[in-house]
């Protein structure tokens, strides 16, 4: 098996020690061995050991017999709901419902024999709480021979994998970082060896070659003609008397850098680094997010084409990186292609699959049942309500049973509820969808080199009528039959086809699918555990579907080129506005602030609908609830600006198009537009992030990761309203890249399958132990405290032991069980990410 771990040290030093691994730390059969352990160097008598912890041996699924004996009592809203035994062992099953899959089961995962790393254990009952491995008396180091005093000892540790073992009992993998200062200089070239708590005695030789944590690249590459720039800079966690130390006293601006090429090892270029962002600047609230000075090293001039090590004096290199044409094409493929990964009624077979594979899941010709009831989204948690949507979804359920014979009448199967992405790492289908299927669409119209991408798609290369789309409607659903679509158009068509599938005659629109639990270990989505229910239609549903649809149609009648298809997602759009507009809610039917969101979604809506049908009615409310003036005497309090900004845009592509418009209006948003783009008042000058404090969704913006280059929207909007993108806007696009590409304090690349070293343990519900996703983007840094149940699945595996001693860009933990870490959201980091690609590659 590829070991996913070991390209976290395989560029970064030849000097280790032996321990197997498979992915997220989980030992293979054959006992495979990978490179662990690596050492450091900072200055003249530091010495850094990152030691990793706790291996996991994984059982392969077996598929269940009708000879088998089966122990399973599932409870499909219990996140441990489907353990089991089979043939007496112990485990967990996959549900039992599908036609054409085998029921699975799975043994707990074990950890391996003595990889628990005993040293590291903080003691829960003793009062110092204190790890052996914390205290400096418990090492051995010596330097050419000769014994070395640890004249203080620092550490910092995180968790990079956790796995169920049990019902409710949960283990962690860890990476720990130690720093040891010494009473002596380690000269360049001399021996060095360290002994300590659960670490056998290992021989080191100190070169400047090696790599090293505190230099951090963006692992993608920079391009050739534009900004590249390197950070430096690390905290390193605490001692046994909690007082922190970094990199501040070893590095200044004399401290020199030098471009290595990694062909020849010749160098390209040198200087001194500057200092980006002190520690005692705050980012916000007057709190530092580094816990260090950050400096940079700039070699934006360098504009030859190569593959390269930052090397910075007294530390040693960095991940090894390219400098070429376009070094984000392959993000934006990934990006693009990870939706593919996330469709429900689809399988995923080669050569579509290009290494991944996966039953077709969440249709109705396997036997999954897709049950209707009246819940509407937005009366839940998941839509703009506080409802828990599972709690109202379950009492319906028991006061509507199947085959009721009592006056109160039961559910009834909606078998066209199929198609759609799975959000996140669930599987349930939200009407928000429909907000990545309007911005796919969007991409294809405003940036031309999109339209060619090649995603490797069942549907690539092929017109809408063509048999192995199976994103139609219906059989008389066929386009012009001749047109051949983009592939970011298919993808966008299937992540539609769920709500064009199940729209009412009336026009109406259902808020999506839902599951009766949002993970069952050992549940798989095409073979679920859980029950599946559909919500209910409402206006809301049907706004947020016209938003989506209205803009897909007429892209694709008007720069795709299939009129047909086109003008019948155009009339589909149209039908749900009216509708929505049909329904004439009562104001005392809203809670809370529930009525401002149907209302912002119908004004935003009413603005795609107008342009893409010059519907009247669509375009005299959006003129007169629109923020910018003129507006009517009364408009909607609601509406403003940043709550969905695209919809102003679209105003304006109608004005240019000749429908009938306010010109003020039009100058007005243009305005708004140029002014949003440029407004950069920059949180941070570390790691080339660009966020702001202005972030839309609040202070929040952390739990989509600053890695997801959220503000690369802005500009797009920019680009698309005036034609071009100055160079400015151009580089903070590229600078947003870096962060999510390995450019963060941890050397992690947030997206799977870009960089030296993958974000470890990203949030899935399939399988244990199946591949990560290629392109999935986690969060990356956590907004806000952790909650309880977090703690609890992760818990020993952080030190310092209280979230609150860490800076929040140190706040990386790679656990699946950290979802404000590990999670991606298909219509938030994704999206974000997904549209920065674009910019950035245009």
């Amino acid at each position: 098996m590829a070991l996913s771990r070991r390209v976290l040290l395989k560029h970064g030093t030849a000097l280790a020690v032996l321990v197997p691994l498979v992915p997220c730390l989980a030992a293979s059969t054959d006992n495979r061995e990978s490179k662990d352990d690596i050492v450091g160097f900072a200055g003249d008598s530091t010495v850094h050991l990152t030691v990793l912890d706790t291996v996991f041996k994984l059982a392969e699924p077996v598929a269940v017999s009708a000879a088998d004996r089966v122990r399973w009592s599932p409870d499909a809203e219990n996140a441990f709901g489907s353990t089991g035994k089979l043939n007496g062992q112990s485990g967990f099953f996959s549900g039992n419902k599908n036609l054409t899959e085998p029921q699975l089961f799975m043994a707990w995962p074990e950890v391996v024999p003595d990889s628990r790393l005993s040293g590291f254990r903080q003691k829960r009952n003793a009062s110092s709480k204190q790890a052996l491995a914390d205290h400096p008396d418990n090492w051995t180091i010596s330097v050419g021979g000769e014994p070395a005093k640890i004249v203080a000892l620092y550490r910092r540790s995180s968790p990079i994998g956790t796995w169920a073992v049990g019902v409710r009992r949960w283990e962690s993998s860890k990476r720990h970082y130690l720093t040891f200062n010494l009473d002596r200089t380690i000269p360049d070239g001399a021996t060095i060896t360290i002994e300590g708590p659960s670490f056998s005695k290992s021989e080191y030789r100190r070169n400047s070659q090696v790599f090293s944590e505190a230099i951090h690249v963006c692992q993608a590459g920079y391009p050739v003609v534009g900004a590249k720039i390197g950070y430096v800079g690390s905290w390193w966690g605490h001692d046994n008397n909690g007082q922190s130390a970094n990199t501040d006293f070893l590095l200044s601006e004399n401290t020199g850098w030098q471009l290595i090429s990694a062909e020849d090892g010749s160098v390209k270029k040198s200087g001194l680094l500057a200092l980006a962002k002190p520690v005692t600047e705050a980012h916000q609230n007057d709190a530092n997010f580094n816990g260090c000075d950050i400096y940079e090293a700039d070699f934006s001039d360098l504009e030859l084409a190569g593959r390269y090590h930052l090397q910075i004096e007294g530390l040693g290199r960095s991940f090894p990186f390219e400098v070429s044409a376009q070094p984000y094409e392959n993000a934006l493929r990934l990006a693009a292609r990870w939706y593919f990964h996330q469709r429900s009624g689809c399988e995923i077979a080669e050569p579509h699959g290009e290494g991944r594979i996966r039953p077709r899941n969440g249709h109705p010709d396997d036997g999954l049942t897709v049950w209707q009831t009246q819940v509407t989204i937005g009366q839940t948690i998941e839509g703009y309500a506080k409802a828990d949507a599972f709690k109202l979804l379950s009492e319906y359920a028991a006061t509507h049973p199947v085959n009721s014979s009592t006056e109160q009448s039961g559910m009834t199967a909606n078998p066209a509820a199929w198609g759609g992405w799975h959000d996140a790492g669930d599987w349930d289908r939200r009407i928000q969808h429909m907000d990545v299927v309007f911005h796919m669409a969007d991409i294809i119209e405003t940036f031309e080199h999109t339209r060619s991408i090649s995603l490797n798609l069942p549907e690539s290369k092929k017109p809408f009528a063509d048999p192995a789309v199976a994103a139609r409607k219906n059989d008389q659903d066929l386009g012009d039959g001749k047109t051949v679509l983009p592939d970011l158009i298919h993808e966008a068509l299937w992540g539609a086809s769920l709500w064009r599938r199940t729209q009412g005659d009336d026009g109406s629109i259902i808020g999506g699918v839902e599951y009766s639990s949002s993970g069952i270990v050992g549940s798989v989505s095409w073979n679920p555990v859980q029950t599946t229910y559909a919500y209910g239609a409402e206006d809301w549903a049907a706004y947020r579907f016209a938003f989506g649809a209205a803009k897909l149609g007429h892209v694709i009648k008007t720069v795709c080129g299939d009129a047909v298809l086109g003008d019948a997602i155009v009339d589909e759009a149209v039908r749900a506005w009216h509708w929505a507009e049909s329904q004439q809610v009562p104001v005392q039917q809203y809670t809370d602030n529930s009525r401002d969101s149907v209302l912002r979604a119908r004004v935003a809506s009413a603005a795609v609908v107008f342009r893409a049908s010059g519907d009247e009615a669509a375009r005299v409310l959006f003129e007169n609830n629109n923020p910018f003036a003129p507006q009517s005497d009364d408009p909607i309090k609601a509406i403003v600006p940043e709550r969905y900004p695209n919809s102003y845009l679209e105003y304006v592509r109608a004005s240019l198009e000749g429908r009938p418009s306010n010109p003020k209006i039009v100058a007005a948003i243009k305005g708004w537009i140029k002014y949003r783009a440029f407004q950069l008042k920059r949180m941070g000058r570390d790691f080339g992030l660009h966020t702001t404090e202005a972030y839309p969704w609040s202070r929040a913006w952390m739990r989509f990761g600053p890695g997801s280059n959220w503000r690369a929207s802005q500009w797009m909007m920019y680009y698309a309203a005036n034609g071009e993108l100055p160079a400015e806007l151009r580089n903070s696009a590229i600078e947003g890249m870096w962060f999510g590409l390995g450019c963060n304090p941890a050397n992690v690349s947030f997206v799977q399958g870009l960089g030296s070293r993958d974000f470890a343990d990203p949030l899935m519900t399939e399988r244990y132990a199946a591949a990560t996703i290629p392109g999935q983007i986690s969060f990356g840094v956590t907004g806000g405290k952790m909650h309880e149940w977090e703690l609890r699945k992760i818990g020993g595996s952080i030190y310092p032991p209280n979230q609150e001693d860490w800076p929040i860009y140190a706040q990386i933990f790679e656990s699946r069980s950290v979802v404000i870490s590990a999670e991606h959201g298909i219509k938030s980091n994704a999206l974000e990410w997904l549209i920065a690609c674009a910019v950035a590659t245009s």
